[in-house]
């Protein structure tokens, strides 16, 4: 049903797009009730914001690869990225390495932190 029309709360979305830009399903188009997007909205654009400041920080022309905030269709914080910035953020990490030891250190700290926070929030 690719390219289906999916009607829903008054907008009409093609399966297999969205309305950021991105790829998605009908589901993205259907609205769970009582559901908090805009606090994980804004918990997406947070994480968006820090990884688009790594990103310039390695040097990756920001207007080729950005990290865009999107909420799944049951609340979910989602970052987006095309498949095209995705292979160019792959290569920049490959290249990491060169990276000051410090820097290594802290991106690592980062990423410890988040994963400690996203098992305190499961549990």
């Amino acid at each position: 049903m690719t390219g289906a029309a999916v009607a829903g709360l008054g907008c009409a979305m093609e399966e297999g797009t969205s309305s950021g830009g991105g790829f998605g399903g009908a589901e993205d188009a259907v609205f769970v009730p009582g559901t908090n997007y805009v606090s994980s909205w804004r918990e997406a654009s947070e994480v968006a914001d820090e990884l688009n400041a790594v990103l310039a920080e390695l040097g990756v022309d920001v207007r080729l690869v950005r990290a865009v905030a999107h909420v799944g269709a049951h609340g979910d914080p989602v970052v987006w990225f095309r498949l095209e910035a995705g292979r160019l953020i792959a290569r920049r990490l490959r290249g990491a390495s060169a990276l000051p030891a410090s820097r290594v250190v802290e991106f690592q700290r980062l990423v410890d932190e988040r994963e400690g926070e996203l098992r305190d929030g499961a549990a």
